[in-house]
């Protein structure tokens, strides 16, 4: 079937579908895709969403601007679908602003991008990839009460690895995963879900618990506001001071590191102060909300202690900024020396007496032309002529004006630095360019020595890595899943199961210069189509 007719017999009758209670996006599309019939996923997604296969995305899409152009107004507008069907929400209340009206306007667009990058995923320590996961006992009441399973959006959430409803560990799917398919409509079924591990029963169901139901609440705060970075860094910093010492952040951490997930979490006192480090102070970089999450976790408990002390942040320092100078930022200063004179001005007189020395001695203190024009009902004529005459107040009033143009541009400096103290430098000029630019040649040593007041962005530690022992241990992981495999079955082990068994080979096999001892057992139980062609595979990619 070509795009044309695909789209012309979409128009036509076939089976309404809408929104199921917590459902995402590529679950109602995978419905679609369902009744429709079609046997290529491209056909199902060229219809709904305008794009081809390659553009399938089941945790954050791109192209929904298109679903009203399709027929599918009935789902909801672009922003709704986004917020309220997609884990975009997650992603929003710990971002700035205009990142977020930019993330939003790539969504809409046909091309996804370095999006995920400029959230701060790629470079978080938690991936950028979201596997699908399902709760075994919601997907039995599915069954009851519509007829199908479908993929619920509270277990499609980034940290979340337990069920709110039924308290159950959710299950991962080896469908929409970059080793199994990937550009494909799917559903929760037993079949693609892969069964939890025995380990995973021992691990503190309450830690996951507690971490899922905050995740939850931020993804519901992020459809209607967004905090403000500054206000965020100071309320973490009060805490910490009155919290004391790490020993009881790394308790807390301890058995979200048993998942693979959470492993970039600190483990030893060093990377745990530059763990908080990084979060106490305003950041110049987008930050992944599982980070905030494990910090608030410890310092409040949950998500709603937070927002009261956040709450209580901004409301004292609304009051600070309230008491602050009323001048605002896009004031003009007028760097002119002379005063425009007005029409019907009266003309240039002699100046005599108590008069005139009143005025050389304002003059002297550098008032304003324009004000002594004002005061003294005189023209700016009068005040060059008696300035001619008398060179050492001229000069005075060179001198004076100078320095209150001084103080005036710089109080203007620093009152919009401390309007936006997470801006560095570069960002602070771009608001204000005349600004920077009067300081830099009239005032660049100040100027320069101010930079020493702009807090720098705080920088992780970069501590060593035992890629050998990293090696060994994913090899031994290896070797446990063949056996597995290899005893519930007959015949050789398949890619598709091995990457099931052990989720983190996906991104470990990316770097080609690491786990050789991994890669050589992979080529010997899997040959040269398992390991190597994934490399390059995901290169390509």
């Amino acid at each position: 079937m070509s795009v044309t007719s695909g789209q012309e017999w979409m128009r036509g009758q076939f089976p309404r579908l809408d929104w199921l209670p917590d459902e995402t996006l590529f679950s109602l599309c995978s419905r679609q895709h369902l009744v429709m019939g079609n046997l290529d996923p491209a056909t199902t997604s060229t219809a709904v969403l305008g794009l081809s296969e390659k553009f399938i995305k089941h945790d954050i899409p791109c192209g929904i601007a298109a679903l009203e152009q399709n027929g599918f107004h009935y789902w909801g507008n672009a922003e709704s679908i986004l917020l309220h069907h997609t884990i975009f929400s997650v992603f929003v209340p710990f971002q700035n602003k205009i990142k977020i009206e930019d993330a939003i306007k790539t969504i809409k667009g046909d091309r996804i991008d370095s999006l995920k990058y400029r959230l701060g995923l790629v470079s978080s320590g938690f991936g950028a990839e979201h596997p699908l996961k399902a709760c075994p006992y919601c997907m039995r009441e599915d069954v009851y009460a519509h007829g199908i399973a479908y993929w619920h959006l509270t277990h499609q959430y980034p940290g979340v690895l337990i069920c709110p409803r039924h308290q159950a560990w959710l299950m991962v799917s080896t469908k929409s995963r970059r080793w199994s398919g990937r550009f494909e409509w799917s559903l929760p079924t037993k079949e693609c879900l892969i069964p939890q591990a025995s380990s995973q029963k021992l691990w503190s169901r309450s830690a996951f618990m507690a971490l899922a139901n905050n995740v939850i609440d931020l993804a519901t705060i992020g459809r209607v506001r967004s905090f403000e970075s500054c206000s965020v860094a100071a309320t973490y910093r009060t805490e910490v001071i009155q919290r004391g010492g790490l020993a009881s952040l790394l308790d807390r951490i301890e058995p979200l590191r048993r998942f693979h997930l959470f492993e970039s979490l600190p483990a030893v006192k060093q990377s745990a102060e530059s763990f908080v480090n990084q979060l106490i102070r305003p950041p110049r970089r987008s930050i992944h909300p599982l980070k905030h999450m494990v910090l608030i976790d410890w310092l409040f408990d949950d998500l709603n202690s937070f927002l009261k002390a956040y709450d209580a942040e901004v409301a004292r320092l609304t009051q600070q900024v309230a008491s602050a100078p009323s001048r605002k930022p896009d004031d003009r200063i007028s760097l002119s020396n002379d005063a425009t004179p007005t029409q019907n001005t009266p003309r240039p007189k002699r100046l005599k007496g108590p008069f005139k020395e009143d005025l050389l001695l304002k003059l002297g203190k550098g008032v304003s032309k324009q004000g002594l024009c004002e005061e003294f009902q005189i023209t700016v004529s009068t005040i060059n002529k008696l300035l001619r005459t008398h060179p050492a107040t001229n000069a005075q009033a060179i001198e004076a004006r100078h320095a209150r143009e001084i103080s005036e541009h710089r109080a203007q400096w620093e009152y919009l630095h401390g309007l936006h103290p997470e801006l560095g430098v570069k960002a602070l000029r771009n608001l204000i360019p005349s600004l920077y630019a009067w300081l830099y040649r009239n005032d660049r040593a100040w100027l320069m020595g101010e930079k020493q007041n702009f807090v720098k962005p705080a920088r992780a530690q970069k501590h060593h890595i035992d890629w050998e022992a990293r090696d060994s241990r994913l090899l031994s992981m290896l070797r446990t899943a063949c056996e597995a495999i290899a005893g519930l079955q007959r015949g050789p082990v398949t890619k598709t199961e091995l990457y099931a068994r052990v989720p983190m080979l996906s991104s470990c096999l990316e770097n080609r210069d690491r786990y050789p001892i991994s890669r050589a057992y992979l080529f010997t139980e899997l040959g040269q189509s398992g390991s190597v062609d994934y490399s390059q595979k995901t290169r390509r990619g």
